[in-house]
């Protein structure tokens, strides 16, 4: 059976840095002294980076490469730590840069606060005892502090550390399993903050040191990437800055429900009343549609009770308004558009109170089974069991994900059956016996007459999963039933063991 995976997986992307591996390296090794840990190098140079690398095979730690060239290179330093992040097999994966400015003499504290309880650990340049100084000049120093304070403000998550673009942090292997990463720029910590939302995040004070050698990234475009990153996480998460969807839409409901009002009541000639009902009911419809594909997008498969209040509140929200803007246009004389608006404004702040809950509400279940306690713990136990070097669990959605042929879990899924999926080594007959490999068992788990989850255990040895190990794994999934059916319901532990319709101008 294949020995355990290393404890934690360096992750270091790499571009022209050929001055500062070897120091890197010999520091990595003198910090870690006593751990399991690996290297996994994602280089995109053009100097002598890659012979700098090669050489330091032979050491204690493991070091995997990946060297990219030509349209690997696509999307520069982010997608190369993404590379790196599904090249490690460590328990935990630390994040850092090569240039030294992350001090890797940190690394131990960092493992520290996560086998603490933390899911994810920031070495922030900005909470008690950190510093900036690393970086060049007051200008950059204001360019980073602006750019995290903008990613606070948009996205909730990334409140819960002090520093959400951090290029140094380290988190639970099994966070990131599943997920799609669509970075751009290099800001990889906001991407995981926003995806999975509900981690429980640690900052550790980092001194952020200057640069060794070589030539800092940092440009304009880079400033720009970033931008587009912020797009990219507001427009293409559903349940991201819910709040500010929330605001956004009740803004265009407004826009849609004053020049209507204006309209009926002062060319069609009708009553301001009477020109109140049509134009409050085309705006909510409006609102409805809208939050429906938009703000609540990744809640439309789980309605819940949540939505069913969301929609209840459309009358009441209506009566609210209507009364206050009979008020106003009938008793205070005030012309119809500043009524209509003065009423709006008083729903807006009826809806605020009313769905605040429902407004934070998290994106989606599986981000709590995520991190659950009881199934990590299982998950940890079926690896061991198995020797794999790790098992993740994922929804029963049939949809594909990185290192797995289309249309596998759709068939897991639909015959109930697991299925092993691992490589050859050669279609000759004169080949190695030595050669590591990647095998795979994707198991469903069976709850009465559906499936509740499927796992992936995940091996790279010599020999892959055999009958012995698929009859072992599912013996175990069967005991996840009821762990996963605890973490659905119950507010997740994620200590991981050692080893109402919206009114006129309102989002709802």
């Amino acid at each position: 059976m294949p020995s355990p995976g290393p404890l934690v997986s360096v992750v270091v992307p790499t571009r022209n840095e050929a001055e500062n591996i070897l120091p890197l390296a010999d520091r990595l090794e003198a910090a870690l002294h006593g751990l399991a840990y690996e290297l996994c190098f994602v280089d995109d140079s053009d100097d002598a980076t890659p012979d700098r690398i090669s050489a330091l095979g032979g050491r204690a730690a493991p070091v995997r490469c990946l060297f990219r060239q030509g349209e690997e290179r696509h999307g520069g330093l982010s997608t190369a730590v993404v590379a790196g992040l599904h090249m490690a097999r460590g328990r935990w994966v630390c994040v850092m840069d090569a240039d030294l400015q992350h001090p890797p003499e940190m690394i131990p504290r960092l493992l520290a606060e996560g086998e603490a309880g933390a899911d994810l650990v920031v070495a922030s340049r900005y909470t008690g005892g950190g510093s900036a100084a690393g970086l060049d000049g007051g200008l950059r120093r204001l360019v980073s502090r602006a750019a995290g304070a903008v990613a606070r403000l948009l996205f909730a998550e990334a409140r819960s550390s002090t520093d959400p673009l951090s290029g140094f942090f380290l988190c639970r292997r099994s966070l990131i399993d599943g997920i799609e990463f669509r970075p751009v720029g290099f800001k990889i910590l906001l991407e995981l903050l926003v995806c999975v939302p509900g981690l429980r995040v640690a900052d550790v004070p980092l001194a952020q040191q200057r640069r060794r050698a070589g030539a800092s990234k940092a440009s304009l475009g880079q400033g720009l990437l970033y931008l587009g990153h912020l797009r990219s996480l507001f427009m293409d998460v559903p349940g991201s800055a819910r709040r500010w969807k929330f605001a956004l839409v009740g803004l265009s409901g407004l826009a849609v429900f004053l020049p209507l009002l204006w309209a009926l009541a002062g060319p069609a000639g009708l009553h301001p009343l009477l020109a109140f009902v049509p134009a409050f009911a085309v705006s909510v419809t409006w609102n409805s549609v809208l939050n429906w594909l938009w703000t609540y997008a990744d809640q439309r498969r789980t309605p819940g009770p949540g939505v069913r209040r969301y929609v209840d509140w459309a009358l009441v929200a209506g009566v609210i308004m209507l009364g206050v803007f009979a008020l106003l246009v009938e008793d205070a004389r005030l012309p119809v558009l500043a009524a209509g608006a003065a009423s709006a404004a008083v729903a807006m702040a009826a809806n605020g109170l009313v769905n605040r809950t429902l407004v934070a509400r998290r994106p989606s279940v599986w981000a709590t089974v995520a991190v659950n306690q009881g199934v990590q713990a299982s998950l940890v136990r079926l690896a061991t069991d198995v020797g794999a070097y790790r098992a993740f669990v994922l929804p029963p959605v049939p949809e594909s994900i990185a290192g797995m042929p289309p249309g596998l879990l759709q068939h897991v899924i639909a015959r109930r059956h697991p299925v092993v999926l691992s490589e050859a080594a050669s279609h000759r007959v004169q080949r190695r016996t030595n050669i590591e490999l990647a095998s795979r068992m994707v198991l469903p788990v069976i709850d009465g007459d559906r499936v509740a989850a499927v796992v992936v255990c995940e091996r790279y040895a010599t020999r892959g999963f055999d009958e012995q190990s698929l009859e072992v794994a599912t013996r175990a999934v069967a005991e996840l039933v009821p762990v996963l059916a605890a973490a659905r319901v119950e507010a997740p532990i994620r200590a991981e063991p050692s080893l109402a319709q919206p009114a006129p101008g309102t989002s709802r």
